[in-house]
């Protein structure tokens, strides 16, 4: 089966070097990424980072590791093993982000890969592609939020929590 291939893009108001530290370090990766709600280990070439996740009310882990690394321009991690069941569903699933700085604003690329398991997940590729489009723009979103000095939020892609019953 084909790889699929899922990218969206955002252009912040901050210098790359703002983003890239927001990006590369963990302690800050975590403090703004709207579903991490810890990383442990490094990003760095080669390295694994746990990182404990919040997927709709459920709580799991994912075990990444760091497949590209090229400071100031690009990170990307290998998902090795995840708890919250996409990774049941698919393999060879990388997730990473790119950047690049034009006249002041910083582009920054989110894309997920991966390779459906089987014609099933294969047949519920159109709901897939939307919802990780919606994760990457929430995840998006919140980078901007975290790094744009005097942004203002875009209901569009607010994370809310979520409802108790």
């Amino acid at each position: 089966m084909a790889e699929v291939r899922i990218e969206d893009e955002v252009v912040v108001r901050a210098p790359a070097e703002t983003v890239w530290r927001a990006l590369a370090d963990p302690a800050e990766h975590a403090g703004w990424h709207p579903f991490v709600t810890e990383i442990s280990g490094e990003h760095r070439i080669g390295a694994t980072r746990t990182c404990s996740v919040i997927v709709g009310r459920k709580a799991g882990r994912t075990s990444e590791r760091c497949i590209v690394e090229q400071p100031g321009e690009e990170l990307a991690w290998a998902i090795e093993e995840d708890s919250t069941g996409f990774g049941r569903m698919v393999s060879d699933w990388t997730a990473g982000f790119r950047i690049k700085e034009s006249d002041g604003a910083t582009a920054v690329s989110a894309t997920s890969t991966f390779q459906p398991r089987n014609p099933m997940v294969r047949l519920m590729m159109p709901l897939i592609r939307v919802r990780f489009h919606q994760t990457q723009r929430k995840i998006l979103a919140a980078l901007k939020a975290a790094v744009e000095p005097d942004s203002e939020p875009d209901p569009r892609y607010e994370v809310r929590p979520a409802s108790r019953s």
